[in-house]
């Protein structure tokens, strides 16, 4: 496929490769600052460039949304009305709201939209889910995952800045979220959330524990000012799964009771990671489809719900939040 990308920051070279890597083009770029628009596109041998969306449209056959969170929606949104599919970065809008409002013009357009969460497409997970409704685990009763690095504070990027919903929920503690739903495959009873807030108003670290329907818990870390390690554990009553670096996982290991090895998988991405989304929106369209199987819409509105309750419970404010209550 033609794609294009909307945004020009540091997550974007990755998709360039990966989608490169499976066969696709990368024909445009459009961002906030023309002139890094353009640079964008000389360095990364993109052949158009510009500062509105519009422009995207009869040239792509599909976009990808990278820009700050803040802006996910009203770019998707204005994508979707103009006939084109959308491939929108993780958190797919600052809050359920948002999402649901997305969803809504996608529906109303007849045009394809889908969360990029890369990590439920990766083969690990599908591996991990098949050990999981094989009972090899038995019953599913702790999942621990931690996400944390620590980035230098600056109140006006796009990580520490309310305006652009920073903070490490929405970044990386999403994650975390995705791998627990993946082992309980359910949304939690009860969830307790504790925040540390950054001067600039956005969480620097946040602690979630949940409970599941099953009786099962979750503890839950990320941070952007502390090394917290990238690893998950996925416990039951017969075995344990440990998945080191979950989010891009190219491995996982399950083990007994005990802690003696029982089997090892190991899935080498085919170019980063990215490429399984891409393909998985390419085979999508293909189908005729307006939503992926693997990251449903109804997916991605109880996801950003959950991160709304852990905000609300740990204290975090972002402006359009304003928005959402008017």
């Amino acid at each position: 496929m033609r794609w294009g990308i909307v945004g020009h920051g540091g997550i974007a070279p990755t998709f360039i490769e990966a989608a490169r890597g499976i066969g696709h083009d990368v024909v445009a770029v459009a961002g906030r600052d023309p002139a890094r628009a353009t640079s964008f596109a000389t360095k990364h041998s993109i052949g158009s460039s510009g500062c509105d969306v519009s422009e995207l449209v009869g040239e792509v056959e599909a976009a990808y949304v990278c820009t700050p969170h803040s802006s996910h929606r009203d770019v998707s949104i204005a994508l979707l009305n103009a006939g084109v599919p959308v491939l929108c970065e993780k958190p797919m809008g600052v809050g359920a709201d948002q999402v649901r409002q997305m969803v809504e013009v996608a529906r109303s357009a007849g045009v394809f939209l889908m969360e990029a969460m890369w990590t439920r497409h990766l083969p690990v997970m599908a591996t991990c889910r098949s050990w999981i409704q094989q009972g090899l685990l038995g019953e599913i009763q702790t999942v621990e995952a931690a996400f944390g690095f620590k980035a230098p504070y600056d109140p006006t990027s796009r990580l520490w800045a309310p305006e652009f919903a920073g903070g490490s929920l929405l970044d990386i503690g999403i994650y975390t979220l995705v791998i627990t739903e993946l082992a309980f495959q359910s949304l939690p009873v009860s969830l307790d959330a504790e925040a540390e807030i950054s001067p600039s108003g956005v969480d620097a670290s946040i602690s979630v524990t949940a409970r599941y329907p099953s009786g099962g818990s979750a503890a839950l870390r990320s941070a952007i000012n502390a090394d917290l390690g990238r690893n998950a554990s996925i416990t039951g009553s017969k075995g344990r799964v440990d998945i080191p670096e979950f989010w891009r996982a190219e491995k996982m290991t399950l083990l007994s009771p005990t802690g003696e090895e029982v089997d090892e998988v190991h899935h080498p991405h085919r170019v980063n990671g990215f490429e399984y989304q891409i393909a998985e929106m390419a085979r999508c369209l293909d189908a005729g489809l307006m939503e992926c199987p693997t990251v449903p819409w109804a997916w991605s509105v109880a996801l950003a719900a959950l991160m709304d309750e852990i905000r609300s419970r740990a204290g975090i404010v972002y402006p359009s939040d304003k928005e959402a209550r008017s």
